[in-house]
């Protein structure tokens, strides 16, 4: 495929960062299982542009973590159905967030446990469905 083939998305992802984050260690045993719980929120910032926010917990009696992501998106278009955008910004900050929410997880808690943290990829779809 010719790069000038790909055709981009109406809508693009152009800044993400972390907002808040919080981590800390009782103590640890080995074998352990964790609770991972997540919420997303989406928002129009002006007529072009959107901000999704996703926030996630994993903890269990031996941790906590918790981390707030956002990402900025840019639309092509100016928005003209505020709920669409908003609808749009928390669907897709679940899709897109998500890898970077991972990464981090995994970095910091591979500094903090034995054995670091890989939170499962997900059917973004499919988790929002069962959600609903």
């Amino acid at each position: 495929m010719n790069i000038r083939e790909i055709v981009e998305f109406p809508v693009q992802l152009v800044s993400v960062e972390t907002k808040a984050f919080h981590a800390e260690k009782k103590f640890e045993t080995v074998g352990r299982e964790f609770n991972i719980t997540a919420e997303t929120k989406g928002e129009v910032v002006d007529e072009m542009t959107g901000r999704s926010v996703i926030i996630i917990k994993v903890e269990n009696e031996d941790f906590y973590i918790e981390e707030e992501k956002t990402g900025i998106f840019q639309f092509n278009e100016k928005i003209t159905d505020e709920k669409k955008a908003v609808q749009f910004m928390e669907v897709q900050g679940v899709r897109i967030l998500w890898s970077y929410i991972r990464e981090d997880l995994y970095t910091v808690s591979s500094k903090m446990l034995s054995r670091p943290i890989m939170i499962p990829t997900i059917d973004v779809m499919r988790t929002l469905e069962k959600a609903e």
